[in-house]
């Protein structure tokens, strides 16, 4: 069964590239915790490696978890990947300044970060310029129009009430400006004027006829509309934030544009640098791979119902 796994089979999986030889299988029906189940470069998994990751799995979902070539693959990946860089970290001396003894993974984590910070990233100006030339138009900036608005419905007053309140809002709201927030608690019949506060962002895209148009004709911040005829009721604007689309400018995105593609850098850099590590000839013990499918699968517990009775017979 163990030559059907993901890093046996041509490596497409995992460890592509590597080398991979199933050394003899030496292990009894219980394996102790010694029992080494994969080399690479130095590094070796044992049986006890493989428990102490398992213990850190929900018990209810160790089972499921094992129950996968893949993730018994990618198991034995992660803990030979973390044991060499763990082994390059002492090399470089990262485990002397601890306080404490650091495990595997932490010494691995360790070591990831000083290979970052040691990272020599060269010059990304020019071609951070290239990508700006070639799409622009990732930096295009979408058109802003912000406004807050009070509605006067016709629900529960006349149409010719409803335009009249709405006028005595229109000027009670151009007299003052900024009690427009008052205003929409005062007035407004917009349900969610509690969490919203009248305020309808993208106001150049609203479905409600007569709205966006209202909004669009808004000039400055502070400006308010004459009453608006829509229809779900009449209602007044107040312009809160307008500003055209317009397409950002190089040297206003250098700095973002530079900080992402170091990133990217250091991001691949980290991942050549695992890669190289799992290209790796790698040993495996077949067999003891094998059970690992079984190894943590949960025994039932016996049935303290009585057996169903053989076909053809009755109890």
């Amino acid at each position: 069964m163990y030559r059907n796994f993901p890093f046996v089979r041509a490596r497409a999986f995992l460890f592509t590239g590597a080398l991979v030889l199933s050394f003899a299988a030496d292990a009894t029906n219980a394996p102790d915790a010694a029992t080494v189940l994969a080399r690479q470069a130095g590094a070796t998994v044992t049986m006890g490696d493989v428990d102490a990751f398992s213990e850190r799995i929900p018990p209810d979902r160790r089972a499921p978890f094992f129950n996968s070539q893949q993730r018994i693959a990618m198991t034995i990946n992660t803990i030979l990947l973390q044991k060499q860089l763990a082994a390059i970290a002492r090399e470089q001396g990262l485990d002397k300044s601890a306080p404490a003894p650091l495990s595997d993974q932490e010494l691995a984590a360790a070591e990831v970060e000083h290979f970052k910070a040691n990272l020599k990233v060269p010059d990304l100006g020019e071609l951070a310029r290239e990508r700006y030339i070639a799409h622009p138009e990732k930096y295009d900036v979408a058109e802003t129009l912000d406004v807050q608005h009070i509605l006067v419905t016709t629900t529960t007053r006349s149409d010719a009430d409803a335009k009249t309140l709405a006028t005595t809002v229109e000027t009670e709201a151009r007299k003052n400006p900024s009690d427009f927030d008052a205003l929409v608690e005062k007035y407004s019949d917009d349900p969610d004027k509690s969490k919203s506060h009248g305020l309808v962002k993208n106001a150049g895209s609203h479905r409600v006829k007569g709205f966006a148009e209202a909004a669009q004709a808004l000039a400055k911040p502070g400006d308010i509309s004459p009453v608006v005829e829509t229809t779900v009721g009449y209602q007044v604007l107040k312009l809160i934030a307008k500003e055209p689309k317009r397409r950002k400018s190089f040297d206003e995105v250098r700095e973002s544009m530079m900080a992402t593609m170091q990133q990217e850098f250091v991001a691949r850099a980290v991942q050549n640098q695992a890669d190289q590590l799992r290209n790796q000839p790698l040993d495996v013990n077949a067999d003891l791979a094998d059970s690992l499918l079984k190894r943590y699968s949960v025994t039932p517990s016996a049935s303290t119902e009585p057996p169903a009775p053989a076909a053809g017979k009755t109890r």
